[in-house]
């Protein structure tokens, strides 16, 4: 992990004559669980020292409510920018990709990192730091649902499958439950372990998850007891969507005769091979369809659709809605 405490404004940090400063910047239809899991971690932490070592701070593009993906409401303390600089700057997105201002977004966002304020996003904001500028020569991680866009959108970023990532003084998660991990990571490192146990205990959780934990890869997930030549397989149908390789094929690139393959991908997944496939690549268009600016012609080709026509037959009859309506 890259020590980020250089990055910080204000070094030594137990004991502050002021608490270190947190400023989440809200897009509409974030997750609030992910805004949360961040937030309870440090207001925790205050209750457990017996004073103030952390404050924080929403603000949102406009300095009005950010309204969350719950139907829920975040009230903003300003527009971004306007406050006080602050140590750490989050960009925390959800179900939306696009910025009201994304020019501003992208500034105020540099100017927090040209003023040495240690910069990071959640779930989807990820992103935003990319359209920025900020996460060039850096690696970065993203929840799993946007991978498919932020690959298309920046292919020369390194962003990997982990649930958060610390590298180049920037901090940026998979949202959900790892929002929580990563802002224990930074607690852990301002103070000892017997706070960050208290914190744990007082939320009825038994630990904290590192680095280097890898998220959920989603619905197409395996089981634990899912074999390696399995896991191999499914590594390559992924790595191969737009291009689907066979069953033989597969089955000679991971060392193991088609029979063999194929009574592994029933016991494990209930599906053969070919339809797993299929419906890998079907949850791929769909992620693509609502995170990427990518045509449904060039999502379906990306994806391994020999037409338009035969993918949206294909998207309609499994999910049960046509590509165009995902995409509204």
């Amino acid at each position: 992990m890259t020590d980020i405490t250089s990055r910080t404004t204000g070094s030594g940090r137990v004991g502050r004559d002021t608490p270190i400063r947190f400023e989440f910047a809200l897009l509409n239809n974030v997750s609030m669980l992910s805004v949360i899991s961040a937030i309870e971690p440090l207001r925790v932490a205050n209750r457990m020292a017996g004073y103030e070592c952390y404050s924080w701070d929403i603000v949102s593009e406009n300095g009005t409510e950010i309204h969350a993906s719950n139907g829920l409401q975040f009230a903003s303390s300003g527009r971004m920018g306007e406050g006080r600089v602050p140590d750490y700057t989050f960009v925390c997105a959800g179900l939306s990709l696009e910025a009201i201002h994304p020019t501003r977004l992208s500034a105020f966002l540099n100017r927090r990192a040209a003023a040495g304020v240690c910069v990071g996003a959640i779930s989807m904001g990820s992103i935003f730091l990319a359209r920025a500028g900020l996460l060039q020569n850096t690696r970065c991680t993203i929840h799993w649902e946007g991978l498919p866009a932020f690959k298309e959108e920046f292919p020369d970023i390194h962003v990997s499958h982990a649930i958060y990532e610390v590298d180049n003084g920037i901090m940026t998660c998979a949202g959900g439950m790892s929002s929580f991990d990563m802002i224990m990571s930074v607690i852990a490192r301002d103070h000892d372990a017997s706070l960050v146990t208290s914190i744990i205990n007082q939320l009825q959780l038994d630990r904290v998850r590192s680095e280097v934990t890898l998220q959920s890869s989603g619905s197409m997930k395996l089981p634990d007891t899912a074999p390696k030549h399995l896991r191999h397989a499914v590594i390559l149908l992924e790595e191969n969507m737009e291009y689907p390789l066979s069953p033989t094929d597969l089955a000679e690139s991971v060392g193991t005769s088609r029979r063999t393959l194929e009574r592994m991908f029933l016991k494990h997944t209930g599906m053969t091979p070919s339809k797993f496939s299929k419906v890998q690549r079907l949850e791929r268009s769909k992620d693509l369809l609502q995170h990427s600016g990518l045509s449904i012609l060039d999502i379906a080709l990306a994806t391994g659709f020999r037409s338009g026509s035969y993918f949206s037959y294909c998207f309609s009859e499994y999910f049960g809605l046509p590509p165009s309506q995902i995409r509204r």
